[in-house]
């Protein structure tokens, strides 16, 4: 698109959306896309929000949702992080961010319409959310500074940008190393109509401006991302086509809306910034991810409500020791994230052959770690490759049960080495870690009778010199002094020749 053609485009989305939140202001409706009039139900931005997310927002802020998504309900968030919102609009996905993220965390808001922001903070008032910021700018500028956000979210708002390239290396920019990209966008199969692509009422309703998907994921890469991937959460077919475009004018609709047919849908976009890592002999490598698949839980760390789990603060402050040690760390909630469950192979495979006992689960790099249990500190720092704070105490649970297996070897006792294996494997100890226990156990068993034909082996060669001189073990000691014996006590306990 040509450079006035960019200005020409921002200027009337800037325009579209200004107007929208004076309605609001006013006690309007918002009427986001090119055809749906005020009062319509708009096939994009329709039923995004489950009651609870609406009931803990003001009215106005859901009245100005002009998205396609709800990419809070998508992205893993986690206490104490930072999310920023391109394009936040009235800040409903500000305000709900923010009560996930918790006070430790903070969530910023981008826009550029004046009219917006005054509406967004006045949400924020009636919400009395304190952790958060709305910002003036456009999001091809952040105004922010570089690897200072661990979140970037957006709803059906980098459709509405003519230089995609240039949002994309921003967001890049601003979050950290490991940092995450989980934005709901408005994406494209194939080719869209030039007669679409050129009409500015269908750039602000978030059609003419939408990326074919191997496009969203070619500027992805080139932007420097990696771990693309989208996932279409809703399609719109052809009788939502046939209400947009009527709005917007087109004579020719029957012949369009077979064209469009199909193609357009709201997606869940992802991805993530690398983190590279210098290791001491200066080999260039990637920082492991963890994930963690939770139970299904009220929220996304489970620690509210009047009695909760003392076990789930604790982890939830681990977690984020390990992000900030730079470790891409991704947490999702059953109820919450089902779609993550069921995107990942080896979540459904440990479900399918555990069930739900099997959660939390612990995922590093594709690999499950650990099961049915939320890991110490130290085992966390150990599945990241990371020396932990904690470092003083190597007691786990894992630990404990490595020895209770040497100590039924030891003692000869069946029943506890059936028990305890069967409990190591649910903790996910490795067979090769349990074949080790037993070997030391065995050694250690042996010991005694080594000792013993070592003795036995030292008295015979010394019988056959004309004066042995005989190694005393302490118990041969404790009989030296015995009645009849040749020795006779020192008169202090202690025997002597």
């Amino acid at each position: 698109m040509e450079a006035m053609n960019e200005q020409e485009v921002k200027q009337y989305v800037k325009a579209r959306y200004g107007q929208a939140a004076a309605r609001i202001s006013g006690g309007g409706a918002s009427c986001c896309s090119g055809g749906a009039s005020c009062g319509e139900k708009d096939p994009i931005t329709a039923n995004l929000y489950g009651s609870e997310e609406a009931g803990s927002v003001p009215e106005e802020a859901i009245l100005a949702s002009l998205g396609c998504g709800n990419p809070t309900a998508l992205a893993a968030l986690n206490p104490g992080e930072v999310v920023l919102d391109l394009g936040s609009g009235g800040g409903i996905d500000v305000l709900l961010s923010a009560r996930r993220v918790g006070p430790t965390g903070k969530a910023y808001g981008v826009d550029m319409t004046d009219e917006m922001l005054a509406l967004a903070r006045e949400n924020q008032r009636k919400a009395g959310v304190e952790n958060v910021e709305f910002l003036k700018g456009e999001i091809e500028s952040i105004p922010l500074p570089d690897s200072s956000v661990d979140v970037i979210i957006s709803n059906c708002v980098i459709n509405l940008s003519a230089d995609k390239d240039r949002v994309l290396r921003e967001a890049f920019r601003v979050l950290k190393p490991g940092g995450r990209f989980a934005i709901s966008d408005v994406v494209v199969k194939g080719g869209v109509p030039l007669a679409i692509r050129k009409h500015l009422e269908l750039w602000a309703g978030c059609i003419a401006g939408a990326l074919d998907e191997t496009e969203y994921v070619d500027k992805l890469t080139a932007a420097g991302f990696d771990g693309i991937s989208i996932e279409p959460t809703r399609i719109y077919r052809a009788e939502d086509a046939r209400g947009f475009l009527a709005g917007a004018g087109f004579s020719n609709i029957d012949e369009i809306v077979q064209l469009v047919e199909g193609k357009f849908f709201s997606a869940f976009v992802r991805a993530a910034k690398p983190v590279t890592a210098v290791s001491q002999d200066g080999r260039v490598g990637t920082t492991k991810k963890l994930q963690v698949f939770d139970p299904a839980m009220c929220c996304s760390s489970g620690v509210c409500g009047p009695d909760p789990d003392p076990v789930l603060p604790r982890f939830a402050a681990d977690l984020h020791w390990l992000a900030d040690q730079g470790v891409v760390v991704e947490r999702y909630n059953l109820s919450q994230q089902p779609q993550a469950f069921a995107a990942s192979e080896i979540v459904k495979e440990a479900l399918a052959k555990y069930g739900v006992d099997c959660l939390p689960l612990i995922v590093v790099n594709d690999a499950v770690v650990s099961r049915g249990r939320y890991a110490e500190r130290d085992e966390l720092a150990r599945f990241a490759g990371l020396q932990s704070e904690q470092s003083a105490s190597l007691y786990t649970e894992a630990v404990a049960e490595l020895v209770a297996i040497g100590a039924a070897i030891a003692s000869n006792c069946e029943t506890c080495f059936k028990f305890h294996f069967v409990k190591a494997r649910k903790l996910g100890i490795s067979i090769q870690d349990m074949a080790k226990a037993v070997e030391t156990a065995q050694a250690v068993k042996e010991s005694p009778s080594r000792s013993m034909l070592e003795l036995a082996n030292r008295l015979l060669r010394a019988a056959d010199s004309p004066a042995p001189t005989v190694p005393m073990s302490p118990v041969m000691q404790s009989d030296c002094c015995a009645p009849g014996s040749a020795s006779s006590s020192d008169g202090n306990g202690n025997c002597c020749s």
